[in-house]
């Protein structure tokens, strides 16, 4: 058993000094994840802010169903997913005279910014949700592919299902997106 998996054990067991030496131990791989996934466009969240949200938000959350580094990897991605649309959402609400109150994450988050991306990461974010209802798997699936930059063989072994059943999960679940992104 690797030493993440035995600190993700001993937070399940409900030691609080476990998950943060998980988020050490992997910060430098999340930071990089979140740079290549979210860090190219002007104004977005700095990689940072959304490595700090995301462990602020799983060590809130409940951590008793993290299994291994791998399905860390994988909450971790979702969860800056989670906090980059957020953001997104905040800021279309704000340029169309929303009376929010704005609450800044850092002095990182530009106002400046190409709507055409936000658009495009709403619009997946939408098409992810309708995919929830339809099949809470196929959007676990397209999530770990889409977001967490999952070959398919790792796929198939975070969710412990046959790698033939996976390919046959990610083509339904991107057919079925393209069909829904197609209609916004």
């Amino acid at each position: 058993m690797s030493e993440i998996t035995e600190w993700l054990c001993d937070s399940k067991r409900g030691d609080r000094a476990a998950l943060p030496q998980v988020f050490a131990a992997l910060y430098q791989e999340l930071h990089r994840v979140a740079q290549q996934r979210w860090g190219g466009v002007e104004y977005t969240l700095s990689p940072t802010v959304l490595v700090n949200e995301a462990y602020l938000r799983l060590s809130q959350g409940a951590r008793g169903d993290i299994q291994d580094r791998q399905h860390f990897m994988a909450c971790a991605q979702r969860v800056m997913h989670a906090v980059w649309v957020d953001h997104l959402r905040l800021r279309n609400a704000q340029k169309r005279g929303g009376n929010l109150s704005r609450v800044e994450l850092t002095d990182a988050c530009d106002a400046a910014g190409t709507p055409d991306v936000a658009e495009d990461l709403a619009a997946l974010d939408q098409a992810l949700d309708s995919l929830q209802r339809i099949s809470p798997r196929l959007r676990q699936v397209a999530e770990l592919r889409l977001l967490g930059g999952f070959e398919l063989a790792e796929i198939a072994t975070t969710l412990n299902t046959p790698l033939r059943s996976t390919e046959r999960d990610w083509q339904r679940a991107r057919a079925l997106l393209m069909a829904r992104l197609e209609r916004l």
